[in-house]
């Protein structure tokens, strides 16, 4: 099977790290569209009642101010190996928002690392990884 659109999801993790370079190789080898994708997690619904939305607007800027320097070496280091990437960052559940960006965008292939930046150690496969295997259209590339 040729992958033609690589979706990867990054979030500064040593295990996105480490799919970001997997899947920085296989768009090269494959001369392949790469996707990188952060996705911000918003406010629990249970603590919007209780946080002022100025609060909620502030916590998710901080959380997207957060995440660009991951995004913008992960660009980098994609750029670097000879890629052009396109580059975005979501806002919601980690595994939809990434189900979502591949299917409307035509990737083929979803990489994530094993476990994020919120996994337990104990669990042996991250929430987002998991319920990619199980849910998305595309095949999934579970990095260790």
């Amino acid at each position: 099977m040729v992958f033609s659109n690589i979706l990867v999801g990054v979030d500064g993790s040593e295990s996105s790290k480490k799919a970001l370079q997997k899947a920085i190789d296989l768009a090269k080898a494959l001369n392949a569209t790469l996707h990188i994708v952060s996705v911000v997690k918003p406010i629990e619904l249970a603590a919007i009642d209780y946080i002022p939305p100025e609060d909620i607007e502030e916590y998710e800027h901080e959380q997207i101010e957060k995440i660009k320097p991951c995004l913008n070496e992960a660009k980098k280091l994609a750029e670097e190996n000879g890629l052009k990437p396109k580059v975005k960052i979501l806002e919601g559940d980690p595994a939809e928002e990434l189900m979502d960006y591949a299917d409307d965008n035509n990737c083929d292939l979803i990489v994530v690392g094993y476990r994020g930046k919120g996994g337990f150690k104990r669990l042996l496969l991250g929430s987002t990884a998991n319920n990619l295997v199980k849910y998305a259209n595309q095949s999934v590339l579970v990095v260790k």
